[in-house]
This record gives C-alpha cells, sequence and structure tokens, in this order.
C-alpha cells in the first residue's frame, strides 16, 4: 500500500460517523387480525379437498384459490417493519451497567451480563430508529396480543444485531457457484485420441 492510499484518523472518523455506513437491522412482524388468520387456514384446509374426476375443475376449487391469495396479499401488506440502528460501543456498555442481573438473577445464570426485566425494554427503546419509541412504548407492545413470542424475539433479535453480532452477510448462493466453479477449473479435461484419455488413473 503507497503512502497516498494510507487512511488519516480523520478519514476513518468520517467513515465511523456517516450515518450511512451505521448497522441496521430489521424485524418484520405481521399485524394479521385473527378472524383473517383462521380463514385462511380453514380455507387452506379445503383448497385440496376441492377435486373433480373429471378434467372440469371443481366450481369452488378457483375461487377459494383467489381468496386465498386476497388473504394473503392483505397479510403481507399489513407487516409493519422496525429498524433497529447501533447506539454505539459506549452507550450500550453504559445501559449494562444501568441495568444489572440481581442476584436471584445471577444465581439462576452465572452467565447473564443484565437484568432482562429492564435492560431489554430500555436498549429496544435506545435502538428502534423508526418508529421511535420509548420504554413505556415498548412494555405496552410487548404486551400487545400482536407481539406472540416468536414475534417478540425477533425484535430482540433485530436488536442484538444491530449493537452486538451483526456479522457481514454471505451469500449461500454465491458461495456455491464459486466453489463449483472452481472444482470444475481444477478437474481435468479429458480427450479421446487413440482410445487414450488425458486424464491420469
Amino acid at each position: 500500500m503507497s503512502g497516498d492510499d494510507k487512511k488519516t484518523i480523520a478519514d476513518i472518523l468520517a467513515v465511523a460517523e456517516d450515518p450511512a455506513f451505521h448497522r441496521v437491522a430489521t424485524a418484520k412482524i405481521a399485524a394479521v387480525s385473527q378472524a383473517l388468520r383462521e380463514e385462511h387456514a380453514e380455507l387452506d384446509a379445503l383448497l385440496p379437498t376441492l377435486t373433480s374426476d373429471t378434467i372440469d375443475e371443481h366450481p369452488q376449487r378457483i375461487l377459494t384459490a383467489e381468496r386465498l391469495a386476497e388473504i394473503e396479499a392483505e397479510m403481507e401488506s399489513s407487516t409493519i417493519e422496525f429498524r433497529f440502528g447501533s447506539i454505539g460501543h459506549r452507550a450500550w456498555a453504559d445501559l449494562l451497567r444501568a441495568h444489572p442481573p440481581t442476584k436471584k438473577q445471577k444465581d439462576a445464570d452465572r452467565q447473564l451480563d443484565h437484568n432482562p426485566e429492564t435492560f431489554v425494554y430500555e436498549a429496544m427503546a435506545a435502538s428502534c430508529l423508526d418508529p421511535v419509541m420509548t420504554v413505556d412504548d415498548v412494555r405496552r407492545l410487548e404486551e400487545s396480543h400482536m407481539m406472540d413470542v416468536q414475534s417478540w424475539s425477533e425484535m430482540w433479535s433485530a436488536c442484538i444485531r444491530a449493537n452486538v453480532i451483526d456479522a457481514a452477510p454471505n451469500s449461500l448462493a454465491a458461495r456455491l457457484i464459486l466453489r463449483q466453479s472452481a472444482e470444475s477449473a481444477r478437474r481435468p479435461i479429458t480427450t479421446s485420441s487413440h482410445g487414450l484419455s488425458s486424464s491420469v488413473a
């Protein structure tokens, strides 16, 4: 690397402080009414039974499939996205210090580094970029019927990914393609000439 290519601390800080480079993680939560969920489950179970021995489709089959597609489109459009951003190492460490585990919690789990009854809500409120939430908002959201166990786990996971363990993304498809390409390049090419092969047995 030449001297011209070296970055100064000013260059590095300019990147570190640029919002475009801040780590963000999202959680997508479905806001679907129970009635719609039940209708989808009912029609989804009904559809395979709507068959006919003739080549003509059962009269309800296409109508049921269309209604299912409508419900799924409505479910997709009702998804709410929460965007979490890193609050920075120092702010995260300060939050942890402000919410240490109780003695009882520590006795139950010696690896625990926070009070799960307080820290989780503070961390989410501090990290959520959109929508902006207070600690009370986070608690009300958790207590709502929309927030099932999986949805709450996705929210907390996004908060953790934004602040603690977000690894660089890797494409499995790209890795497989590149691996196959490399293997093909190493594979000896066989040609037929006078009954002999160029490959070594």
